[in-house]
């Protein structure tokens, strides 16, 4: 029988998506943001327990729903390493599910999908060897988000003795960080990302184009 989740979506609250910078002003890339967290919030409500991890100043009004907020002055894996070592301390209720939030392709089916791998731990590459899911079933993991953290994760679980499984999804694996990813979301968008980009003005150019345009 599956163990209960628990579902933790760090989000950067202060200058996100900062690498969006050439083609987004700041009040658009903050609600470029917040529309791709909403995307994942959805895509992951219903799987367990949800959690918000950011910086203080977040409230549940800002994210736009009813969801659990946890505040933490840490860096992004002194803060991640710290919930897994208090859920280890509790005697692990729950297994934990970390998801990025700029996942704006996110479906259901990529997270029944990790969900569904086996090991101690399974890993879900990004683009450019960054770590968008990781499903975390064993309490000695610790994430270490620097660099190519994909290739750091999987060295960690082999020299922890996990078992690690990987899960490949295009969706899952196109976190939107610079300019020209931008056109995934309107390619294969579903939800508030790519409206808030089409309302922003920007549209995929007719010529055949790499990228997309702002009209």
């Amino acid at each position: 029988m599956q163990r209960p989740i628990r579902i933790v979506v760090p989000f950067k609250l202060n200058n996100a998506k900062s690498r969006l910078a050439p083609a987004l002003t700041p009040e658009g890339r903050r609600l470029l943001a917040f529309a791709m967290l909403r995307d994942v919030l959805d895509a992951v409500s219903g799987f367990g327990r949800l959690t918000v991890l950011s910086r203080p100043g977040l409230d549940a009004a800002k994210v736009g729903c009813d969801v659990e907020i946890l505040e933490s002055e840490l860096d992004l894996n002194d803060a991640l390493n710290s919930f897994i070592a208090g859920e280890a301390s509790l005697g692990w209720p729950s297994d934990i599910l970390i998801v990025m939030s700029d996942l704006a392709l996110l479906t259901q089916s990529d997270v029944a999908g990790i969900l569904s791998c086996p090991g101690d731990v399974v890993l879900c590459p990004g683009r450019g060897g960054g770590t968008n899911m990781i499903l975390i079933r064993n309490p000695r993991f610790r994430t270490c988000y620097r660099g190519l953290s994909f290739p750091r994760h999987q060295e960690y679980a082999r020299q922890s003795g996990l078992a690690a499984s990987v899960f490949e999804s295009f969706r899952a694996g196109s976190d939107i960080d610079r300019p020209e990813d931008m056109a995934e979301v309107l390619l294969h968008g579903r939800g508030r990302a790519k409206k808030t980009l089409e309302s922003l003005g920007f549209i995929l150019p007719q010529s055949g184009q790499a990228g997309c345009v702002r009209t």
